[in-house]
């Protein structure tokens, strides 16, 4: 008990400081709630800034009360991995939202070249962009559906159907979404055959989706041999961890072993981001 109460002590003492130098931390709390309101609407999660932040530093909480519980550690080093664990909490949760959001923003990517043909047919029979749009909402399933009916619901309180899209191409950012948005503006700036644009665009889509297949499949023994690389200290450190128990225990049960599993964690992450950038490309 003593351990959370000099915790709680810190966390009081760095409060007075920084109200003390004159600091706004609702600034960045504000910015912060900001960042993740985005990554919520963009990962169509039906909570608030403020709840997922709170639900954030809960868990973070709940796990350094189970680690000083279960490591029982001495009262410095519980007040060190305090920061720790609530950086670590943060940043799940951003990858979180961030994981959720691509993979949703990838399959608003799939059904685009689908929609904008059926835009296109849709003006080439004479209806409007706003009625072709209300036309897609009918047709197609989530996540489009979705993100066009909130470009007509945003034009039904007043904004412009141009602005409506860019909004759209904010929070669904990728190539193809902001062509489109673009190319819409400049049609309306100096006129043409909208449909026609949008048929060609289509094609482009449908042409770099086709790079895209290839380029997986060329680089598809590249990401498994990383896979390989980076379980491999996995699985060793599990076997030697399960047939030698001395190693064992001061690898869990003693400093310089934490600061060991420490250092190799960084290492696998760094692993892993390397190769991530390596086998990554820009179409």
């Amino acid at each position: 008990m003593f351990p959370i109460l000099l915790a709680f002590g810190a966390l009081a003492i760095v409060a007075l400081l920084i109200f003390a130098l004159g600091a706004d931390p609702r600034k960045y709390l504000k910015s912060l709630g900001e960042t993740y309101r985005h990554r919520l609407l963009r990962a169509d999660m039906s909570i608030k800034p403020e709840d997922f932040v709170l639900i954030v530093l809960g868990a973070a909480l709940l796990l350094w009360v189970l680690a000083v519980l279960v490591f029982r550690p001495s009262a410095p080093y519980a007040i060190l991995i305090g920061p720790v664990i609530l950086a670590g909490s943060l940043l799940f949760g951003s990858i979180f939202l961030r994981f959720k959001g691509d993979r949703r923003v990838g399959a608003f990517g799939q059904q685009l070249e689908m929609v904008l043909r059926m835009l296109a047919g849709a003006l080439r029979v004479g209806l409007g962009l706003r009625q072709a749009l209300i036309l897609v909402t009918e047709e197609v399933p989530d996540p489009a559906r979705r993100e066009f009916m909130r470009v007509v619901g945003r034009t039904n309180i007043g904004i412009g159907m141009l602005d409506a899209l860019d909004e759209l191409a904010k929070n669904m950012p990728s190539h193809e979404m902001t062509m489109f948005s673009r190319a819409v503006r400049v049609q309306s700036q100096t006129g043409g055959d909208l449909a026609r644009v949008l048929e060609t665009l289509a094609t482009t889509i449908r042409d770099r989706r086709r790079v895209v297949r290839k380029m997986g499949a060329l680089t598809a023994q590249g990401r498994f041999g990383a896979f390989i690389i980076g379980g491999m200290p996995v699985v060793v450190g599990g076997f030697v961890l399960t047939t030698q128990p001395d190693m064992a225990q001061a690898l869990l049960h003693t400093h310089p072993g934490w600061m060991v599993l420490g250092l190799v964690g960084l290492l696998e992450l760094a692993a892993i981001v390397a190769l991530g950038k390596i086998l990554q490309f820009d179409v």
